[in-house]
């Protein structure tokens, strides 16, 4: 198997609830891929914005349902039983790939066959596509991504075996389904990572990261927990620095303010400490994800601190 000689069929599945000011740009980034073998699966939760009728008017070019689901992550999950491709990726319907990802993410695999899978450079964008800054990627190991999670989702392309090796995403996670995930994969795999940028993100107030953030910083604690033992203290600095947003506080740090931003930090870290009786939303997550854990042993508490990790 080389980088020349290797073309395997590619399914894209994208989850989409009424994101129609956003699907056709989605949905024309992987068309204009001009890659040979693509499945493009639009799993739509039943729009009430025009999405249909965008979807209707591909007339062929892509595979599409429109019914309830439980869900951004189960209608992922309904879309990989769907695939039928050698290599897998979801693509969210307000993000959209860039010129010849197909082609320099299928040459990454190539190069790396012992990867499961791979990610790349991205940019983050706003709601007009307007490119911010470039998403901070670099070849990730497992300890680094106790700190932060450094992979651009829409960048990352899966050997199809990875359904079966480290099963599907976690349908309980509501936001934080993607950086599990990751974590599960890289317990016993690699994956490589391609410089090349590969896919935008729209970063803006309403976006399901950013309206519930509190949310999703819950579900990271509970899930450095479970995989790493406890949060590391970024994670913490990110709580900090979000209840401060959600106070109207100014990030200028006084001796009053920093003093009650680590108290804050503090109990963030605490919440999540393994002798620490889980709140009833987070033991079900903690059930959940044990649940859905593929069984390997994990480390104890502490994985071998990464290069960047002081």
């Amino acid at each position: 198997m080389n980088d020349r000689t290797w073309q395997p069929s590619i399914s894209i599945i994208t989850p989409n609830l009424d994101h129609g000011r956003h699907l056709r740009q989605c949905i024309d980034s992987v068309l204009a891929q001009g890659y040979p073998a693509v499945e493009h699966w639009v799993l739509d939760g039943g729009s009430k914005d025009d999405s249909i009728e965008i979807l209707k008017s591909y007339d062929g070019a892509i595979s599409w349902v429109s019914n309830p689901d439980a869900g951004q992550a189960a209608a992922i999950n309904e879309g990989f039983r769907k695939a039928t491709g050698d290599v897998i990726a979801w693509l969210n319907s307000d993000d959209y790939y860039l010129p010849g990802a197909f082609d320099a993410a299928v040459a990454a695999l190539a190069r790396e066959p012992e990867a499961l899978a791979v990610h790349g450079n991205g940019w983050m964008v706003n709601e007009c596509g307007k490119r911010l800054r470039r998403y901070p990627g670099f070849a990730v190991e497992r300890g680094d991504l106790a700190r932060k999670c450094y992979v651009c989702q829409p960048t990352v392309f899966l050997r199809r075996e990875v359904l079966e090796t480290e099963g599907f995403l976690n349908p309980d996670l509501e936001l934080c389904f993607d950086y599990e995930w990751w974590l599960r994969i890289l317990r016993t795999r690699r994956m490589a990572f391609c410089p090349h940028p590969l896919a935008a993100t729209r970063q803006y107030p309403s976006t399901k990261t950013q309206a519930r953030r509190s949310r999703g910083l819950i579900e990271a604690g509970y899930v450095t927990r479970h995989h790493f033992g406890r949060p590391h203290w970024r994670w913490a600095a990110k709580w900090m620095v979000h209840r401060w947003v959600l106070g109207g506080r100014s990030l200028a740090l006084g001796p009053t303010s920093l003093a009650a931003g680590l108290r804050s930090a503090a109990a963030y870290r605490r919440r999540f400490e393994p002798g620490q009786e889980p709140s009833p939303v987070g033991r079900k997550l903690l059930d959940s994800l044990a649940r859905h854990d593929t069984g390997r042993p994990r480390p104890q508490n502490r994985e071998r601190p990464s290069r960047n990790d002081m």
